[in-house]
């Protein structure tokens, strides 16, 4: 009987680099971000055809990158199959797309396909964080603090619809629509435990871009979502189906932004 068995390997400039599925570990990459589109057609019994197109974001490296698998049937010697793509497949949350078209410093891990059978192509990168390179070498990003903190950030606001449960996939397959408020910060920032020896229930993050938000009382008039507001509270990790962002955050307070405010992005936090 023949069996094939797939490993895979990642090498990047320094040799020493070799990686597999056992345990995923975190790897950076830097390139930019495209948008790949795919022509697709099906043509069907009685000789219509229908076609679409599939669009994804996808990372041009900066530097080469081999994926590398070997390939055992039989009792036959082990074969190495290597291809150098010319883009990775990303998973990539929303809250990075204004990142299209720029260099980006990515963090996260190559994510093992599906099928047990899979082909170089299949393999995708799951980002955990995209910074942006040039906005990065000119603006220090500040660093805040998780609960029981209490952080002033600055931005903007946006509503936008989720599917909620049973399934948390699709509205119009009986999905419950579930809106949630988006802070869209004006900086990113990083985000820190701030009792390090405490059980880390909230998570480190780096280059946050956008912060699931709730207000305690009423929210502020939509009329000034756009313009801007500063907001006063507490953060905390995702760890729910309901939360939609990486970063949360509990709005105690809120005040309008005005142009002429000498502040910018964060304005404090402490304890």
């Amino acid at each position: 009987m023949h069996h094939i068995l797939w490993f895979l390997i990642i090498l990047f400039c320094n040799p020493s680099s070799l990686l597999g599925w056992e345990s995923p570990p975190q790897i950076t990459l830097k390139g930019v971000l495209k948008t790949a589109t795919r022509q697709r057609s099906t043509r069907y019994s009685d000789g219509t055809e229908k076609h679409w197109e599939e669009k994804n974001t996808v990372l041009v490296p900066d530097e080469s990158i081999t994926l590398s698998r070997s390939i055992t049937i039989g009792s036959r010697p082990p074969q190495i199959q290597k291809e150098s793509p010319e883009f990775i497949h990303l998973v990539l949350s929303e809250e990075f797309d204004l990142l299209k078209e720029k260099t980006v410093e990515l963090h996260g891990h190559f994510v093992e396909p599906s099928a047990d059978f899979y082909f170089v192509s299949d393999i995708k990168f799951y980002v955990d964080a995209a910074i942006d390179v040039e906005w990065q070498q000119k603006h220090p990003t500040q660093t805040v603090f998780y609960e029981p903190n209490i952080t002033e950030l600055r931005g903007t606001i946006y509503r936008k619809t989720y599917p909620g449960p049973p399934e948390y996939s699709n509205i119009e397959r009986g999905d419950r629509p579930e809106p949630a408020l988006i802070l869209f910060l004006s900086e990113p920032i990083n985000v820190q435990l701030a009792e390090p020896e405490e059980e880390p229930f909230n998570q480190p993050e780096i280059g946050v871009r956008e912060i699931h938000i709730s207000f305690v009382s009423e929210n502020p008039p939509e009329e000034m979502w756009t313009q801007g507001v500063i907001v006063k509270g507490t953060l905390y990790s995702a760890h729910t189906g309901h939360h939609r962002r990486r970063v949360l955050m509990t709005v105690n307070n809120w005040e309008p932004y005005t142009r002429d405010d000498s502040k910018i992005g964060i304005l404090y936090n402490k304890k």
